[in-house]
Order: C-alpha cells, then structure tokens, then sequence
C-alpha cells in the first residue's frame, strides 16, 4: 500500500491534510505541530479506536485524547494505492462512537472493497 494523502478531523488537525509524494517523505516541524498526531491518527485510521478503554488518573484514554480541538467530529480519510487500484478509506463518528462508522471504496468506481472491515483493515492492507 502508498498513501497518497490523509484527512483528519483528530486531535489538534481540524480537517487537515497531509500529501505524500513517492518515495521516503519526512515530516520536518517545530514540537507542537501535530507529528505524533498524524502518526496516531494513520494507526487508528488502520485498526480503528479502542472505545472500551478508560481513561485513568494518569492517562487519557485515546477516545478522548484525540477529540478534535475545534469540537468537529472525530474523522478521517485516507487515499491510497493498493493492488493496483486507488482505494479511500473513511472513519467517522457512529452516534457517539468515535470512528464507529468505517467505510473502504475504490475510488473509481465507489464499489466497497471485498472483505475490508474497520476490524481488518490493517491488516489486510
């Protein structure tokens, strides 16, 4: 799989997106810019949130940890190229499920990708 770009409403990125050229791509910015965040936002993308997980007295849980900062909804896409094909695949809120809703499309023809689930997808890619 090469990422070709992503979109994220997630943490401190208010529907940002980041472009990925062929190739090594590095992510060169001042602390605070969203680094970590992208990185984060790419794994739950992948294999979705663990909404079961409670925050402690240490710790936030990542359901609430990466809560847009502007109060949009948590979501994401990311496009790719997979097997041969442009593939999009979209997390949003389901009711109050942060990325409950999971969604994996060729991009050409908008035909749902055979067996990829929000449970499976990163493994499978």
């Amino acid at each position: 799989m090469k990422i070709k770009s992503m979109t994220a409403s997630f943490g401190k990125l208010d529907h940002a997106r980041l472009e990925l050229s062929h190739g090594l791509n590095i992510l060169h910015a001042p602390n605070e810019w969203g680094k970590s965040t992208w990185c984060a936002f790419l794994i739950s993308m992948l294999y979705g949130i663990d909404t079961r997980t409670k925050s402690s007295r240490y710790q936030l849980a990542d359901k609430e940890r990466f809560v847009p900062w502007s109060g949009a909804p948590m979501e994401g896409e990311i496009i790719a190229d997979w097997k041969g094909r442009e593939i999009a695949i979209r997390r949003t809120r389901r009711g109050s499920t942060p990325f409950g809703a999971f969604s994996a499309v060729y991009t050409d023809t908008g035909e749902a990708i055979p067996g990829m689930t929000g449970d499976n997808c990163g493994m499978m890619l």
